[in-house]
């Protein structure tokens, strides 16, 4: 009995042996074709986060070259604007030089209040502005600044040009009369006068006469 029980034991090994080996190749290859499916997978999904990552910070650059851009042409749009203001401002220069090629007088002012409308409508055109704040008239605080006291070596061009300018940043001119304090024979003074009046129309530059004749200027 023993001896036909060991002959069968050992017929029967070698099938379960081979099973087995058959069943541990089974699993390798499984494993390996997990492997190889895996491993593309894996850097697949890491190729298509990393093209997701460098398209966000391609839409970020994108945005800020935009941005850049948008910036760079308001700044040229305000340089282009500026130079217009500048070719507007040389051809008014060039005008009043050409109208009246002498020396252009000194405008003189006494309150501050006014010096930027002044300096705003006068240097653009080549006059040199001038502020005196302490030497204004206290008693004439409550009179508009509104006459015009010239040299008499200041041209009626000049006095036109000087005039109009101020009427176009709202200070319009009401006197023109002959400096008789201050001898500086080519200084226009911007003052009030107790001869003007705020109701008082306006000179018309166009019309206005000169009540006398420039002078030499020494």
């Amino acid at each position: 009995m023993v001896t036909a029980n060991s002959n069968r034991q050992t017929h029967e090994n070698p099938s379960d042996d081979l099973l087995q080996n058959y069943l541990r190749r089974n699993r390798k290859l499984e494993i390996w074709a997990w492997v190889s499916v895996a491993i593309p997978l894996i850097i697949f999904l890491g190729l298509s986060a990393l093209t997701v990552q460098q398209g966000r910070k391609y839409s970020q650059l994108s945005a800020s070259v935009q941005g850049l851009e948008k910036k760079a042409g308001d700044l040229q749009k305000e340089i282009d604007a500026k130079n217009a203001q500048l070719e507007v401002k040389q051809l008014a220069i060039n005008i009043v030089r050409e109208q009246n090629p002498g020396q252009r007088p000194k405008v003189l002012i006494f309150r501050p209040t006014i010096a930027p409308q002044v300096k705003e409508a006068l240097e653009q055109l080549g006059y040199s502005v001038e502020l005196r704040s302490s030497l204004a008239n206290p008693s004439l605080t409550d009179k508009p600044v509104d006459t015009l006291d010239y040299g008499c070596a200041v041209s009626n061009e000049d006095l036109r040009t000087i005039a109009t300018a101020l009427g176009k940043a709202n200070l319009p001119i009401r006197w023109i009369e002959r400096a008789t304090r201050n001898k500086d024979l080519n200084l226009v003074q911007l003052v009030a006068s107790s001869g003007s009046n705020p109701t008082d129309v306006p000179i018309n530059m166009d019309t206005w006469s000169r009540p006398d004749k420039p002078c030499a200027p020494r």
